[in-house]
């Protein structure tokens, strides 16, 4: 980890729901930081709380306990519009549907964000035809939703997850939905814009391969973060 500042630091996360007049414990204390350019995987069974996490990471869900800041700045206790800045601004997401607008083209999937941010069409189309081209879709631009196979999509989002520059994009099983040839092509393509734009990635999963492509693997199991050694 450099000595620089995080992009991310959450420090002494816990958050339980009652479930069934019971109270079910998912994070228990959970510190994380993630530096520039650095891809973290967290790996756990389903219903072990990855999605939870990475929600509270977001700033959609409050922890019980403990706090969150982005880029230096506090992201738990802020009021709906500051945290919505903070999303727009530095934080993309990739999920395991991806999302797009069936009736947008590609390029116009990939555009919204910037078009809502108020960047002008033709700049925001320039964006997002190059971040087509990164991603290996640049004879796509004008394609729909249904007309691109599923690594297509996903491939589509996460340059749409990139269109604002976002210093960390987090993950929720991004790869769940495809085929393993697919899959493998996401995880490339992931793999080199992280190297090409220093942007950090923060990818749940309960595919061990996947997490452990990261620069850091962590396992979350029993509301507990812990580290992976994977010379192991």
């Amino acid at each position: 980890m450099s000595s620089a500042e995080p992009v991310l630091a959450a420090t002494g996360l816990s958050k339980a729901f009652s479930q069934g007049g019971q109270r079910l414990v998912v994070l228990r204390s959970v510190d994380l930081e993630v530096a520039r350019g650095e891809w973290v995987g967290v790996v756990g069974r389903s219903g072990a709380g990855k999605s939870t996490l990475l929600h509270i990471l977001a700033g959609l869900t409050d922890p019980d306990d403990g706090s969150v800041e982005v880029m230096g700045q506090a992201l738990t206790g802020a009021g709906p519009a500051v945290r919505a800045r903070i999303r727009n601004a530095r934080m993309g997401f990739v999920y395991q549907l991806h999302h797009l607008l069936p009736e947008f083209s590609a390029l116009e999937n990939v555009a919204v964000p910037l078009l809502l941010g108020g960047t002008r069409f033709a700049q925001a189309a320039a964006r997002a035809r190059d971040l087509l081209a990164e991603v290996g879709l640049a004879e796509r631009f004008e394609h729909r939703p249904h007309q691109l196979s599923g690594g297509e999509r996903q491939r589509v989002a996460v340059a749409r997850a990139l269109a604002t520059a976002p210093a960390i994009v987090l993950a929720d099983e991004p790869t769940g939905n495809l085929d393993r040839e697919s899959a493998e092509g996401v995880v490339a393509v992931m793999s080199d814009l992280i190297r090409a734009t220093g942007t950090s990635f923060v990818v749940v999963t309960h595919d061990t391969d996947l997490a452990g492509r990261g620069d850091k693997t962590l396992a979350l199991l029993d509301g507990v973060l812990t580290p992976v050694d994977k010379s192991a």
